[in-house]
């Protein structure tokens, strides 16, 4: 038999008890499913990046309701990643050097765990090497009684991100999502929470003013004792314009979050942040230009310039990358 959320919501209200077990379930951590293959030395203070999947990396909508009910009718070779994204992907792992520097890289998705297969088969497709995932769990959001989980994206990232860093306290982050959802003031809040060592009542009302409830409060709060106090930060946070938003929405933010528009600022941005080597960026560049048109390619250059994002010195290494390539 299904029990309606209403009765459960009305159960709660009516018998003190039931809310009293609920909270003990509560204490138990965000319902996350985590996959972490990596193994790090103590004291690891190197570069890590975190990934979200849904609209970053991929042209999907799994996070939404109404795309959870095309999961099983998707597969891999369905979905389609966004033009210049897996040359991203992949030059960051092998890294900005001669050699190859298998950099630690994650993927967090606020997609239910039963996409994994799907999602870990289409990187395989695109070369991109990556080190574990992180899903919402959609199932057990509801059987906590907290169905409201499912559509709620900060509390999720910063309780996603807090669990991963437990293991590298050290690390430098540099994080990448998109204006769909509200992953800058999430990506953004974390960096505070990590970086800024607020007292735990100040902690409670940056979060309370951010719109995380009190349930995920709690378990921020504990993530944060766990983690005890960290010398990482985060680097960098990168915000794919995917919606097209207006990238004076973000200025608050500056200038720890960067907007890009695609996959070509952003590989101008990473290698102005020497994170990306050139040819990586001349590649993700062609994917691009493979898909548009060379024109599309350079307004959307000369954009990262005139905005900051990147340097003319760097940008003219671009072009001449570029033109060695087709020469």
């Amino acid at each position: 038999m299904r029990i309606p959320i209403e009765s459960l919501r009305s159960l709660r209200e009516r018998f003190p008890a039931v809310d009293v077990l609920t909270d003990r379930v509560l204490r138990r951590g965000y319902p996350l499913d985590v996959d972490d293959q990596r193994r790090y030395a103590p004291g690891f203070v190197g570069n890590v990046f975190v990934w979200d999947i849904d609209k970053t990396y991929l042209k999907t909508r799994f996070s939404s309701l109404q795309g959870l009910a095309r999961i099983p009718l998707e597969f891999a070779v369905d979905k389609q990643a966004i033009p210049g994204m897996p040359e991203v992907l992949r030059g960051l792992r092998r890294g900005p050097g001669p050699g190859f520097a298998c950099a630690p890289l994650y993927f967090v998705s606020a997609s239910p765990p039963q996409l994994r297969k799907v999602v870990e088969h289409k990187m395989q497709r695109d070369g991109v090497e990556y080190d574990g995932t992180t899903f919402k769990d959609w199932l057990g959001a509801v059987m906590r009684l907290t169905p409201w989980r499912l559509t709620e994206h900060v509390g999720f990232k910063v309780c996603a991100l807090l669990t991963g860093r437990i293991r590298r306290p050290g690390a430098v982050e540099y994080l990448f999502g998109d204006d769909a959802e509200r992953d800058a003031w999430a990506f953004h809040l974390y960096a505070r929470l990590i970086q800024e060592h607020l007292p735990p009542d100040e902690v409670d009302i940056a979060l309370a003013d951010a719109g995380v409830r009190p349930e995920d409060r709690h378990c921020i709060h504990d993530l944060m004792v766990r983690l005890g106090p960290v010398g990482g930060r985060v680097g960098k946070v990168f915000i794919h314009l995917e919606q097209g938003s207006p990238p004076t929405r973000f200025a608050a933010l500056a200038p720890l979050v960067v907007p890009v528009r695609g996959g070509v600022q952003l590989a101008l941005a990473l290698l102005e942040e020497g994170l990306l080597g050139v040819d990586a960026a001349r590649q993700a560049s062609d994917a691009v230009r493979a898909v548009t048109s060379e024109g599309q390619v350079q307004s959307l250059a000369q954009d990262a310039v005139d905005r900051g994002i990147v340097r003319r010195a760097t940008w003219e290494r671009w072009k001449e990358a570029g033109v060695k390539a087709s020469g």
